[in-house]
């Protein structure tokens, strides 16, 4: 079962950098870029991986059984849903797409698929996917402060994001803000 697991990963990863390739290729020209927000990921998931590594040898007892079949199960389940939507998003916008925050010649807003109800949903299943990555420290403390702190990474990077597109799309972006919500449909 837990190889399972471990291919679902490496299908997540190899999607995305195979994916990330693939729009850094078909990409036009950047007209604007920023990659503060995308060190502020780098960092708080570095700090992620970190404190919850601390919390697990910390405090054992709230370990639970995660190489058992239904923790595996969910974990894998997790990081396929996260990662596939995420993938899915990636996908859809296409030359768009870059782990750098920037505007394109001839960037538009792109209102299709994932993006017709998420202004971020890269993100939403990023989170989803990590949130199955977070299962695998098999602590309930960890879990949860790994999952916060990217969190955190996450909420600084759409910060900066909406605001470059905002100031790079205008009023295009602007309606967009105001018919979609951020991360969950219907909620934020």
């Amino acid at each position: 079962m837990m190889v399972v697991l471990w291919i679902v990963v490496a299908l997540w990863a190899l999607g995305e950098i195979g994916l990330q390739l693939l729009q850094l290729l078909r990409s036009e020209r950047t007209k604007t870029r920023e990659w503060g927000s995308y060190g502020g990921i780098m960092i708080t998931a570095i700090l992620a991986v970190v404190a919850a590594g601390l919390l697990r040898r910390v405090l054992p007892g709230l370990a639970f059984p995660f190489h058992e079949p239904g923790w595996v199960l969910a974990t894998a389940v997790l990081i396929a849903l996260g990662g596939g939507f995420r993938l899915w998003s990636i996908a859809t916008l296409g030359r768009y797409f870059r782990a750098v925050v920037h505007i394109q010649e001839n960037h538009h807003v792109v209102r299709t698929g994932p993006y017709r109800v998420l202004r971020h949903p890269s993100y939403t299943g990023l989170l989803v996917g990590l949130l199955g990555i977070s299962l695998l420290f098999g602590n309930y403390a960890s879990a949860v402060v790994f999952e916060l702190l990217v969190i955190v990474g996450v909420l600084y990077r759409i910060q900066i994001e909406e605001r470059m597109l905002l100031d790079g799309l205008g009023a295009d972006y602007a309606a967009y803000m105001r018919e979609t919500n951020r991360l969950i449909p219907g909620v934020w």
